[in-house]
């Protein structure tokens, strides 16, 4: 697994995209970062993050252009930094993962 896991002092971790390091303002600019991992003991989430204007504008050009939209395994967040990815996982293992699609066995 790339990048540097985070514990969080729970039966999980959250690694980040070893692309991140030195670059979390592009992430935070853009307002979407891919390749999030959350590992539990009994299972691994990929998640994409985005904030919620990067997310209404691009449900939107895909909707335009497609004419549909699905979502899987996306944390919407205020801002896209380590720190609010960290408190929104937080609150989501809290609800035990749910909404979240494990990674398949491979």
């Amino acid at each position: 697994m790339t990048g540097h896991p985070v514990e969080l002092g729970s039966p999980y971790t959250v690694t980040f995209p070893e692309y991140l390091d030195g670059y979390e303002w592009e992430a935070e600019a853009k307002g979407f970062l891919v390749g999030v991992t959350v590992s539990t003991l009994a299972a691994t989430f990929v998640v994409t993050v985005y904030d919620l204007t990067r997310l209404t504008q691009d449900l939107a050009d895909e909707v335009r252009a497609t004419g549909h939209s699905t979502l899987s395994n996306v944390l919407v967040v205020p801002a896209v930094t380590r720190a609010e990815i960290l408190r929104a996982v937080e609150r989501v293992a809290a609800d035990g993962f749910d909404g979240l699609h494990p990674q398949a066995a491979g």
